[in-house]
């Protein structure tokens, strides 16, 4: 059974991203009590995908090409449905929604699918490396990659963070983290996470206070703030060892949630008007109010659609991944043979 105190993290971390989806679809500029709020969501909130991907790489990810076909199934089937339920039935926008991995539609879809091609390379480096080969690997990486963007506010990769290249940073750093194993009192971790997630907090109020408009710099997924709160709080979860079927069982839709989430908000947004409240003081309660109402539909939507094609997509992916599988070698042969011929051509 899965570790649960790393589930209900997984939970936390998608309930949080859901929450900043939200607050972004809203102007918090016509309050500054909102506008602080939005702030604040922004810097606890957004350690969430750090939080997600140091999950992965603690634990290792196992490289299985058929859970990869029958993820990509999933995200293909809400993708489509999600775009013919709108009623957008152009056919570029259809064709574009049957390759939504490819195409980036959900920018961390995309990463966490080509960060599994590359976890059996990851894991092998992590295990043959000397640790202080890795230290110095990890600390070129976050100088390049996190403290670099953070002290000057550009970022090498043009991309906050939200890219392969931070993916595998911090998957590296989890797997640091369960080679060489650091032991923390939970009253340090707790008190390291809140104070980081104050110190964001405070640089993007000041910031945004003086330019008079949102600003979120600190709280990007390659600030260096964002990634040490994160491991703090990866680690003061760890700390909390227990096992609950229903967590696992909840929190094994995350990433149908992270999919779900745009199509779900962009149906109840009729019918909720959050948007209206962007000048009310209610405003951070009734967002969580509702980030909790788009989570619960989404793992729903997701149970029901296991129970029923999801079991036929199941079938189906592990055939083709038998037909790759026997197909490879022969493709890698001929590879070898036109790479042959080419140097030999020189």
């Amino acid at each position: 059974m899965r570790k649960s105190n790393f589930e209900l993290l997984r939970l936390f971390c998608i309930f949080g991203i859901v929450v900043m989806h939200a607050m972004g679809n809203i102007d918090t500029s016509l309050s500054v009590w909102n506008t602080e709020s939005h702030i604040f969501v922004n810097a606890l909130f957004n350690t969430g995908v750090t939080c997600f991907i140091l999950i992965s790489g603690y634990f290792g990810i196992k490289f299985r090409l058929e859970k990869l076909i029958e993820m990509d199934f999933m995200v293909i089937f809400y993708t489509v449905a999600g775009v013919a339920v709108r009623g957008d039935l152009k056919a570029k926008e259809l064709i574009l929604a049957c390759f939504p991995i490819i195409t980036r539609r959900y920018w961390f879809i995309s990463c966490y699918f080509a960060l599994c091609f590359l976890a059996p390379l990851l894991n092998a480096l992590a295990e043959k490396i000397k640790k202080e080969n890795f230290e110095r690997l990890l600390v070129t990486m976050l100088l390049l990659f996190s403290v670099i963007p953070t002290i000057t506010t550009y970022d090498i990769m043009q991309d906050s963070g939200k890219g392969l290249v931070d993916f595998v940073m911090i998957y590296l750093i989890g797997r640091y983290l369960s080679k060489y194993p650091v032991r923390l009192q939970k009253k340090r971790l707790g008190m390291g996470a809140v104070s980081l997630v104050l110190l964001i907090f405070i640089l993007d109020s000041v910031r945004t206070q003086i330019n008079g408009v949102l600003y979120s710099t600190f709280s990007r997924d390659c600030s260096s703030f964002i990634i040490m709160a994160s491991v703090c709080i990866f680690l003061w979860f760890k700390e909390f060892e227990f096992s609950s079927r229903l967590i696992n069982r909840i929190a094994g839709n995350v990433l149908a949630v992270t999919v779900l989430d745009e199509h779900i908000q962009y149906f109840l947004k009729p019918y909720t008007g959050i948007e209206q409240f962007g000048n009310n003081k209610l405003l951070l309660l009734l967002v969580l109010g509702y980030a909790a109402c788009v989570v619960i539909i989404a793992v729903g939507i997701n149970e029901i659609r296991k129970a029923t094609i999801g079991k036929t997509g199941q079938r189906c992916a592990a055939r083709l991944a038998v037909k790759y599988n026997r197909v490879l070698p022969v493709f890698v042969e001929k590879i070898k043979k036109l790479a042959g011929w080419f140097i030999e051509g020189v």
